[in-house]
């Protein structure tokens, strides 16, 4: 939601209350028999007014409060992304390293998804994939059928991932169900919410955005009321509203009186 469009919504709620307020203010010539009418009225008013102006502004607060943290940290965005094997990753890993607001892409290696197998199997795994490919490294192995791996510098993965699923049917009739190459972005956070459209719109899937900006919307979120219970506030307010210009003038003389109070001390 842009600027103008906040400040207008905030003032249309305004008018509202400016409307509840003159409805009270009229009590004293239409009479004390229609007080419950016009408090009714201005809850509902300001039920109305919560939902059509106040609800739309409240839900772009944690927005707003990370566009603002994005002004005053020098901090930077980090993106975990999934890459599919079927992507050409060097095309990607280029255009990405090419793109305004990346810092710095980094391979973090390839998940494999397998059929599940024994913990003796496992060892054997954990044993022979150096040797499978001397290019693997830093790898972990689960036997559910999760295989974490590394690859050296400049390697082509790919062939990496054909080598291991083929001698992982062969020495042990281990299906590879899939994999995945783990990408990790570091971006300006004034640049994240384009690259993160480019991805989406390339059908990359972002797992995680972790900094300045995404820490502070959902650091606001976690305490946001929920939508319905901002409603009923603006709803209460609405009759708040109401009973004050109800009974204004009995209000005003004690108002005057605690303000003079207050001043001669």
């Amino acid at each position: 939601m842009e600027l103008i469009t906040a400040i207008v919504y905030i003032i249309l709620f305004i008018v509202l209350m400016i409307f509840v307020f003159s409805m009270g203010l009229l009590t004293p010539i239409v009479g004390k028999r229609d007080i419950i009418s016009v408090l009714a009225i201005g809850f509902i008013v300001g039920i109305v007014g919560g939902a059509f102006f106040i609800t739309p502004v409240y839900q772009e607060l944690p927005y707003a409060v990370g566009s603002f943290n994005e002004a005053i940290s020098g901090e930077n965005e980090i993106m975990n992304i999934e890459v599919s094997p079927i992507v050409d990753l060097n095309k990607l890993l280029t255009t990405l390293n090419n793109t305004e607001g990346v810092i710095l892409v980094e391979n973090k290696g390839v998940v494999i998804t397998t059929d599940p197998f024994s913990d003796s199997r496992k060892s054997i795994i954990e044993e022979k994939i150096p040797v499978v490919d001397k290019n693997f490294k830093n790898f972990s192995v689960d036997k559910r059928g999760l295989i974490t791996i590394n690859f050296t510098a400049d390697h082509n993965p790919n062939a990496g991932i054909r080598t291991l699923a083929d001698w992982l049917m062969f020495t042990g009739g281990i299906n590879t169900r899939y994999s995945l190459y783990h990408i990790q972005i570091t971006a300006n956070p004034s640049k994240s919410n384009e690259i993160i459209d480019y991805l989406h719109s390339e059908n990359i899937v972002v797992t995680s955005v972790k900094g300045p900006i995404e820490n502070s919307i959902e650091s606001t979120k976690s305490v946001m009321l929920d939508n319905n219970l901002s409603i009923l506030l603006s709803g209460f307010f609405g009759l708040f509203i109401a009973f004050i210009s109800i009974y204004i003038d009995e209000i005003r003389p004690k108002v005057n009186k605690l303000i003079s109070k207050i001043k001669k001390r």
